[in-house]
């Protein structure tokens, strides 16, 4: 039972994972994963601040703050310079190509979650497989 329930979960976000893929392009897909991952490292940096303000440790309260200052400048730079690139991909010759390349990364992004969530289901004992 739980091995269908888990084929039943990747299927659907294989599916949620392409068409949403298909949809940005590969450029949104990219510019998705640049902000997941930059709002991921501002949570972290968030969190060593306060516990770092909690222990009165202020060097690293201090390099916690000016590395989310220095990542929102380079995330305001990326931006800066996906704008155009995104314009750019809405051209009907190279919007094909750009939401079947979307498509593509849709599949890798199901691969990843799927690997994690099979780990995690087994690091907390659950046999899926």
């Amino acid at each position: 039972m739980i091995k269908l329930i888990f084929a039943l979960i990747l299927l659907l976000l294989f599916v949620w994972r392409i068409k949403r893929g298909f949809a940005n392009g590969i450029m949104g897909e990219i510019v998705n994963i640049v902000s997941g991952a930059v709002a991921l490292v501002c949570v972290v940096l968030i969190f060593f601040a306060v516990t770092s303000a909690r222990a009165k440790a202020m060097s690293t309260l201090t390099v916690c703050i000016v590395a989310l200052i220095l990542l929102g400048i380079l995330f305001k730079v990326c931006s800066l310079i996906f704008s155009p690139l995104l314009a750019l991909s809405h051209i009907s010759i190279i919007e094909g190509m750009n939401k079947m390349l979307g498509a593509v990364i849709g599949v890798l992004e199901a691969c990843v979650i799927g690997g994690l969530l099979y780990y995690g289901l087994g690091y907390m004992g659950v046999a899926v497989f």
